[in-house]
């Protein structure tokens, strides 16, 4: 591998070999990359409470119309369930994980850990850790700022 490749395009080099990869293991589990992306943030934030899409959009940097397309095919799959039960506002679709994507969920985790292994095998724990803490900032610089309402 060229050692003047840009990083962005090295990242995304290995960014498109892990969703290949993704596919490769987690066809048994019927889901796709960006839809295992959409089912691991709404199992982190389901503490019952309601996610919207319009936080999904924001959450993983996408349009309404591939958020909406994500949910319909999970929501097919028997991943999700959604419904306008804003209790505030009729207009907001929820999403909510089924009991269905919680039982599925343990074996995507396990492609997961299982690609991690392989992708960072040789790795010690410090230089993972080091790695995940570099990967968070550069994620974080790429973020907008947060609006003054949100201070």
């Amino acid at each position: 591998m060229d050692t003047d490749q840009p990083l962005g395009y090295i990242m995304k080099m290995i960014v498109d070999r892990s969703e290949t990869m993704f596919a490769q293991r987690a066809g048994h589990v019927e889901c796709t990359a960006p839809q295992g992306r959409v089912l691991m943030y709404l199992e982190s934030r389901d503490g019952g409470e309601p996610v919207s899409q319009r936080e999904l959009e924001q959450y993983l940097g996408v349009s309404h119309t591939t958020v909406k397309g994500l949910l319909q095919r999970l929501e097919e799959k028997g991943f999700v369930r959604t419904a306008f039960d804003c209790a505030d506002d009729g207009r907001i679709k929820h999403a909510y994980l089924t009991d269905y994507a919680r039982r599925r969920h343990a074996e995507l985790r396990l492609v997961l850990h299982d690609m991690e292994e392989e992708m960072f095998r040789g790795f010690s724990a410090e230089e993972r850790a080091q790695l995940r803490t570099t990967l968070r900032r550069v994620y974080g610089n790429m973020l907008p700022p947060p609006s003054p309402t949100q201070s």
